[in-house]
């Protein structure tokens, strides 16, 4: 299997903590991540070893009608409020390790490291397409991340 690695690093202008607040609630993520559909059984504060589930989809190919769909099962791996917060989740189709790192400059710096790896049967063809969708996917997550962030203010 082939990882793939993206990288993002966004300021936004809101305090910290109200970024890693944010951030750390994956009920939430559907506001701001074009992948993300919901979240189930995550805790109010996400604590090493802590478990929950999302649903995301992406249309692989923007102009066929073909959307996956998966379910993944996320694990906290770190958490240290308001600095830090890595996840990993697994599904049929993809493993996903999160890092998420916020600190203070003169505004607050987001920087989002995501890897996967796709398995199964989309393996064999997910380098004609799936790393530019994931790609673009990160920056319209990141680009609304600091949109909602900032207009909540």
């Amino acid at each position: 299997m082939r990882e793939h690695v993206h990288e993002n690093i966004i300021l936004i202008d809101r305090p910290l903590a109200a970024v890693h607040a944010y951030v750390s609630q994956p009920w939430r993520w559907h506001e701001w991540h074009p992948a993300s559909e919901s979240a189930s059984g995550a805790q109010a504060r996400l604590a090493v070893g802590g478990q929950f589930d999302e649903t995301v989809s992406m249309k692989p190919v923007p102009m066929l009608p073909i959307r996956i769909r998966q379910h993944l099962r996320w694990t906290v791996l770190e958490s240290v409020a308001p600095h830090l917060l890595v996840m990993k989740a697994t599904s049929s189709m993809i493993d996903v390790h999160v890092r998420y790192e916020i600190d203070r400059l003169d505004t607050t710096r987001f920087r989002r490291v995501f890897r996967f790896q796709v398995k199964g049967w989309l393996a064999h063809v997910e380098q004609y397409f799936m790393p530019a969708r994931m790609r673009k996917q990160s920056i319209v997550a990141m680009r609304n991340l600091k949109r909602v962030l900032e207009a909540d203010e």
